[in-house]
């Protein structure tokens, strides 16, 4: 096939992992062969996986393209990438930042030779969604990397902070989430990953699917996990612990900016505030750290309304000094 010369619909097909394996390898063979070839097939990569969350890439008629893409395709499309794999070209992700005071959109543009990496500041979240169609959101003060655009045989993320992940299946290309010694495998899936520094823990927390956890040194035996169960590896020892979760739903809550607390430690529900509020909290008595505390709260109600109704437990005073917070225990009557 020498002188093979695919169209926009051979290329949007290869792309979407619907040709037969002789000529994927014919478009494979044709994209090495020029430089040309390979910014042709980037350009309906964009088209078809991009091309609807930014309007414009730099160097790449994004309209032209459709045009001439849609006349081929059922519009709306949206499959997955299974064989492609670029050597040289640009990778964009849509980026939206759920700040406190609404939403805003944020295109980030990386070379695929290099990672892209989606942060967030205190107080934000964001969601982005990857090359593979996947959809990751991002609690306050977490961080996502990955290599655009995860069609190697295994898709791997490296996380910080706190996420939540929509995978899309792919029995031939698993998901992997790595963080602090933690791997998360999956083929498609909902879960919550939290990577808990200050407790020296991970808890991954499955919805919906299969995933199963293995850590960096194989110090214990994988363990898979089911919907409604959470996993808890002690980074410190290089534990797994499964256990039920009755309230896997509301490991999420804080998509929707809202901080749910379950017979949570003094000590867990100051490090979640310091994740949004700008405040610098102190015990004054070690006691109070583990005292339990439940409630609701959204972010919206800012620290000195979720501390008045905490207080209302009669367990604590506080006292403010700027952007410092002093708790002070009360002594029991």
């Amino acid at each position: 096939m020498t002188d093979f010369k695919p169209d926009e619909g051979t290329l949007a097909a290869y792309l979407e992992g619907r040709l037969d394996p002789e000529t994927a390898a014919a478009v494979e063979a044709w994209h090495d062969a020029s430089p040309e070839h390979r910014k042709r097939l980037e350009e309906i990569y964009y088209v078809l996986f991009v091309g609807d969350r930014i309007s414009a890439v730099a160097g790449i008629d994004v309209e032209r393209s459709l045009r001439r893409v849609k006349r081929r395709m059922a519009a709306g499309r949206r499959s997955r990438i299974r064989r492609l794999v670029f050597r040289t070209a640009s990778a964009a992700a849509a980026v939206v930042l759920l700040l406190t005071g609404g939403m805003t959109a944020v295109s980030v543009s990386k070379r695929l030779s290099q990672p892209t990496i989606v942060s967030t500041q205190m107080g934000e979240r964001s969601q982005v969604v990857l090359p593979d169609g996947s959809k990751v959101w991002l609690n306050s003060c977490s961080r996502v990397e990955y290599s655009a655009p995860l069609l190697s045989r295994e898709r791997r993320v490296k996380m910080e902070g706190e996420a939540y992940f929509e995978v899309e299946h792919d029995r031939h290309a698993p998901f992997v989430v790595s963080t602090n010694g933690l791997n998360v495998r999956v083929l498609g899936t909902r879960f919550n990953i939290r990577n808990d520094d200050t407790n020296h823990r991970v808890t991954t927390v499955l919805l919906e699917g299969a995933v199963t956890a293995d850590t960096r040194e194989h110090r214990c035996a994988p363990i898979r996990l089911r919907p409604a169960q959470q996993l808890v590896y002690d980074t410190r020892k290089g534990e797994m612990r499964l256990t039920d979760c009755t309230s896997a739903e509301a490991s999420i809550s804080w998509i929707d900016g809202r901080l749910h607390f379950d017979r949570s430690t003094f000590a867990e529900i100051v490090a979640e505030l310091k994740r949004y509020y700008n405040v610098d909290v102190h015990f004054t008595d070690a006691s109070l750290r583990n005292e339990r505390f439940s409630g609701d709260f959204h972010v919206e109600d800012g620290i000195y309304h979720i501390m008045a109704v905490l207080r209302l437990t009669r367990k604590f005073s506080y006292t403010v000094h700027g952007n410092d917070i002093y708790l002070h225990a009360i002594p029991p009557k």
